[in-house]
């Protein structure tokens, strides 16, 4: 089963498109189409998290590769990189241009939990540096 992601914004989704219905699927018999790299199969594998859409910052599990990941829209700021890899042990990956930390089963919670105050950190830190209101708490709909 193929997820698919919502628009984050009205311009998001007038960049959205949808294919057509007369052009056969990328994986049928016979398609010429190669399968998509990068944030295509990173998106793929995703589950859980959320999103500050001002700030630019996505937090989400990487199941596949048992891994909590934070994305940001744009390259973010050196302030926020030392954050993310001096003071949490985050490590860049360039495929797929994102922030990761491995998720250790045996404190699955609390490695989560670490996820998500790092996430709101940077994104609040990012809402400084462009002059927006700060965030006192995120949800998570749990």
């Amino acid at each position: 089963m193929a997820r698919t992601r919502r628009a984050e914004s009205a311009q998001e989704a007038e960049e959205v498109t949808q294919p057509q219905a007369d052009a056969p699927p990328a994986d049928a018999p016979g398609s010429s189409a190669a399968p998509e790299t990068g944030k295509s199969q990173w998106s793929s594998r995703i589950g859980g998290g959320w999103t500050d859409a001002k700030a630019g910052v996505h937090l989400n599990e990487d199941h596949a590769n048992h891994r909590m990941t934070i994305k940001f829209d744009e390259k973010p700021s050196e302030a926020v990189r030392n954050v993310m890899k001096k003071d949490h042990g985050y490590q860049f990956d360039g495929e797929d241009q994102l922030w990761w930390k491995r998720v250790n089963f045996a404190k699955a919670r609390q490695v989560r939990r670490e996820a998500e105050d790092v996430a709101f950190q940077v994104a609040n830190m990012i809402r400084q540096e462009r002059g927006l209101e700060q965030k006192q708490s995120f949800s998570l709909g749990m």
